[in-house]
């Protein structure tokens, strides 16, 4: 399983690692820089946002495919 890295240190940027124990590294070395701010690991998401924003724009494609059929426009292409 995927798992995140969350950290208030990187303001945003959540880099995927592999495995637990990468990120679980990870996250030492950033509590241990900045002890002021926090990161913990959690695992990610089955889907993640890019796969639901790729899934969206395939359906749209097939829409309209499935619109310009019914409007008759694939019929006796010149």
């Amino acid at each position: 399983m995927k798992f995140l890295l969350i950290s208030a240190v990187l303001a945003g940027l959540q880099p995927v690692y592999t495995d637990e124990s990468v990120c679980k590294r990870a996250a030492e070395v950033i509590n241990q820089s900045y002890p002021n701010e926090g990161a913990v690991c959690i695992p990610m998401p089955e889907y993640s946002v890019d796969d639901i924003e790729q899934e969206r724009i395939f359906n749209n494609f097939f829409d309209l495919a499935k619109k310009l059929q019914e409007l008759g426009v694939d019929k006796n292409p010149k």
